[in-house]
This record gives C-alpha cells, sequence and structure tokens, in this order.
C-alpha cells in the first residue's frame, strides 16, 4: 500500500509539472492574445515549432542543458523551476486535504479538483501581473466561474449554505461593472480595482478566517520581501551622482497581484495542514 501510494505521489508530482509547463505558456500568450490551447509551443526567439521531445516538463530542460534545441538560445531557468514548483504542490496537496490512495471519497475528490481550479486561475494571474502589472479578468472570470461549480456541489450534495459565497458574487459583479465603466468611460482599467476583485475572489474560495488572515498576512511579508530584494537589486544602476536612489525606483510598483496569490496558495496548503 505504500508502495502504491509513493507511485501516486510522482504521478502527482508529473501531473503538477504539467500543469507547470502550461503556465509558463499562459503567462506568455494571454496578455498578447495568443492561443493556448490548439496552437502549438513555439521558441519565442527563433519560432520554432517545438517537438514532443522539447516539451517534457523538468526532463526536456536539463535534457538539452537549458536551451533552445534549434537556435541555443539560453532559456530563463524560471520554466524549470515553475515545474518543479507546480509539482511540489500538486504532492504537498495531497497531503494537506488529507487524502489516503486509493480510498477516495467523493467531497474529497470535489475539494482537491477545486483547489487545482484555485491554484491554476492563481498560478496565471502570479505570472501575468509580475510580468505587466495587471490582473487579466479572463483568467479571473475562469476562477469565479470553476468556483461557482463547486459551491454548487456544496450546496446540493453536502448541504453548505451560499450566502456568504452569494455576498462576495454580489461583490465582484459590482467591482466587474465598475471596472468595466472606467473602461468604456476614461479607457483605463484601475489597478487597485483588479486587486479587489482578485482579493474577494481570493476570500470566496477561503472558508476560513485563519487561513483568510494568514493570506493577509503572507501577502505583506511577500510585498515586503519583494520591495527590499527589488531595491537590493536595483540599488546601483538606479543610483545618481550624488550616491541617493533617484524616483524611477522609489516609484517603482510592486505587482501585489502576484504577492497575493503567492500568499494565499501557501496559506490555503499550510493552513489545511495545521488546523
Amino acid at each position: 500500500m505504500v508502495i502504491m501510494e509513493v507511485i501516486f505521489c510522482i504521478m502527482l508530482f508529473c501531473m503538477g509539472a504539467v500543469f507547470g509547463s502550461f503556465f509558463t505558456l499562459a503567462v506568455y500568450r494571454i496578455p498578447l492574445g495568443l492561443d493556448i490551447t490548439h496552437e502549438r509551443s513555439f521558441c519565442p526567439n527563433c519560432n520554432h515549432r517545438l517537438e514532443f521531445i522539447d516539451l517534457i516538463p523538468i526532463v526536456s530542460y536539463l535534457s538539452i542543458g537549458g536551451k533552445c534545441r534549434y537556435c541555443g538560445q539560453p532559456i530563463r531557468i524560471r520554466y524549470l523551476l515553475l515545474e518543479v514548483l507546480s509539482g511540489t504542490v500538486f504532492v504537498v496537496a495531497y497531503f494537506a486535504f488529507k487524502l489516503s490512495f486509493p480510498f477516495f471519497e467523493m467531497s474529497s475528490i470535489a475539494q482537491i479538483v477545486a483547489f487545482v481550479m484555485f491554484y491554476i486561475t492563481n498560478a496565471i494571474i502570479l505570472g501575468i501581473d509580475k510580468e505587466y502589472l495587471q490582473i487579466d479578468k479572463r483568467v479571473l472570470l475562469f476562477g469565479i466561474i470553476t468556483q461557482s461549480l463547486y459551491m454548487v456541489y456544496l450546496c446540493a450534495f453536502e448541504g453548505a449554505s451560499l450566502l456568504r459565497y452569494m455576498i462576495c458574487l454580489a461583490m465582484l459583479l459590482g467591482l466587474f461593472c465598475l471596472d468595466t465603466w472606467s473602461l468604456k468611460k476614461k479607457e483605463k482599467s484601475y489597478y487597485w480595482t483588479q486587486i479587489l476583485m482578485l482579493f474577494v475572489y481570493e476570500i470566496s474560495f477561503i472558508d476560513n478566517w485563519k487561513i483568510i488572515l494568514g493570506t493577509i498576512v503572507g501577502s505583506g511579508i511577500v510585498y515586503m520581501c519583494y520591495r527590499v530584494f527589488k531595491i537590493w537589486g536595483h540599488f546601483s544602476k538606479f543610483k545618481d551622482e550624488h550616491g541617493k536612489i533617484s524616483s524611477n525606483l522609489e516609484n517603482a510598483r510592486v505587482p501585489i497581484g502576484f504577492c497575493m496569490t503567492l500568499a494565499s496558495i501557501v496559506s490555503v496548503l499550510v493552513g489545511n495542514i495545521i488546523l
């Protein structure tokens, strides 16, 4: 039984690594309006279509030494790290939600599927916000729809109350309308409106106030760490002739959505392990 569970965890890690590979593709293509499901992957440097052997998570990166097989351009190590981290998240989620192979209850399966959808939404938002400082509403809408389906399941089969979620859904609708009005009137989507939408989405999924508190505190910690490392890494680059930090660095924006999504994923996993 232990051996079977180990094999199952290895399968989960591989599945998570595949999702991690998909996240890198989605983060690159969604902001550019490119297809993420039907168009074959390609090297962004030489535009050569990648073959199956180039698309095996982790293995492909290590086998070609972190370079494109066709043009030799170095591939950013973040692709490898994201695949490894994503695989790790899937394995940690297995233990966090206290699953036991092969005895899965329907409620446990629904819960882990809901978390996977939550994780997919947050991981893509995390990557896009880090690169472009914006919360993609299409990705957020995907998360809201999948979360709504999970809430319908809880109401229909487990007798859960939908009051809290309906309040969150009404708040999200209001924020979506406000953001849409802003786009029509001022041709501008406000970043903080997007952040509020993301926050309401996060708390709609998390039903434990301790985990919500952990997400808020964790977001602040990640924000401060990100800010410190950003200043440290660019200090010499932005110093003026008097040795002071220029206004460019002082006004450098930190991706709040990146901080929030990272903290929420960690808080949900750690919270379910501890509580």
